[in-house]
């Protein structure tokens, strides 16, 4: 196939509420959109996933745009690909979201191409046509907290991630788990502690936690080693973990049990599947994240969270409990609980023109 247009469009999308962890808080969110178009007029779509701020990782949004826009995308144009994954060979992971997004456009292209969807492209095993929906509550105070999981309780939610911080996070889970004794728990604490507050951890091991993800203010993986062996709680890794070597590296040091994997952080679908597959081969639980994305990339992490050995299926939700109006349609739903899986060649979904148009704040095309 040859890519004979690619247009960027700078979206700015209102949130329903201010989202907090431990570092930032936001009420709305700034993407870009990736549109690719062949010379059959064939069109495919990624999303960049960076965040205006340092805050997840170091790219940020803006260093994303600069690079597809002076880089990857001029290494790309009006050049025939056989595959997507092809330009995994020239062009390497530095700006993992940047390239992800227009690894994800190509694949969301091609698999419309072969009339497949992408997890036919991508994986060659059999998924499941529907996920059990997971909801991510942001750093609250534990009374609002506990009114969101009735709410979403009702809705049929069965499974919450708590963002959490020393300072509470405790307290505020024992709360929770007091009033809820069969929920499926896990935290979030987005690197907010440090090692030598392990025994704040540890206190955790009472709370019958499915993990807990990012617990330590640090990249030194021989303290995640040893953090491990104190806890009985299963550590997740997941923004510490960002290149296959990363990975190689906590696996032999035995320094995690669990790995969020969301497509942009790791540098798109080619290097999610290489982790895991290492998981799988490392007895490594692994599972499927979200990063309060557009309809977009959440639809490719429901497609991902299909596999059928994921430790839970993921911390997805309805794109109504973001954003009054996505940019996809039909839009992701929960019903009972359960998110169906996008049918349909490549993602499954199409974009509604009229949201994407007004959500846009800037826009560029590359080519024809």
């Amino acid at each position: 196939m040859r890519i004979n247009r690619i247009e960027l469009f700078h979206v700015r999308i209102p949130l329903n509420f201010i989202f907090k962890t431990s570092k930032t808080a936001i009420d709305h969110r700034e993407t870009i959109i990736i549109k690719v178009t062949d010379e059959l007029q064939n069109k495919g779509y990624g999303e960049v996933v960076a965040f205006s701020e340092p805050s997840y990782t170091n790219e940020t949004l803006i260093d994303s745009k600069y690079v597809l826009m002076y880089n990857y995308i001029p290494d790309i144009i009006r050049k025939d690909i056989k595959h997507p994954f092809d330009i995994h060979k020239w062009i390497k992971p530095f700006y993992p979201m940047a390239l992800a997004a227009l690894e994800n456009a190509l694949v969301d292209l091609y698999a419309k191409r072969q009339k497949q969807s992408i997890m036919d492209v991508v994986f060659s095993e059999g998924t499941n046509d529907d996920i059990y929906a997971g909801i991510v509550l942001g750093d609250q105070d534990v009374q609002t907290l506990i009114k969101q999981i009735d709410h979403y309780q009702s809705e049929g939610y069965v499974r919450f991630k708590i963002k959490i911080k020393p300072e509470d996070g405790f307290l505020k889970l024992k709360t929770i788990r007091e009033k809820y004794a069969n929920i499926q728990l896990l935290a979030d604490a987005n690197k907010s502690y440090k090692f030598q507050q392990i025994n704040e951890l540890k206190k955790l091991d009472e709370l019958d936690l499915l993990c807990i993800e990012e617990p330590l203010d640090s990249v030194d993986f021989l303290e995640y080693q040893r953090l491990q062996k104190e806890l009985k709680t299963l550590i997740c890794l997941d923004e510490s973990i960002q290149t296959i070597n990363d990975l190689i590296t906590a696996i032999e040091l035995k320094a995690f049990k669990v790995l969020n994997i969301k497509v942009g952080r790791v540098g798109g679908l080619y290097y999610a599947k290489k982790m895991i597959e290492l998981c799988r081969k490392s007895n490594i639980e692994y599972w499927v994240g979200s990063m309060v994305e557009s309809g977009i990339s959440k639809a490719l992490h429901v497609h991902l969270a299909s596999l059928k050995d994921t430790y839970i299926p993921g911390d997805l939700s309805s794109s109504n409990r973001y954003f009054k109006r996505d940019i996809i349609k039909p839009e992701i739903i929960v019903k009972n609980g359960i998110i169906k899986v996008p049918e349909g060649y490549g993602l499954g979904v199409d974009i509604d023109k009229a949201s994407l148009k007004n959500y846009t704040i800037d826009y560029k095309k590359i080519g024809d």
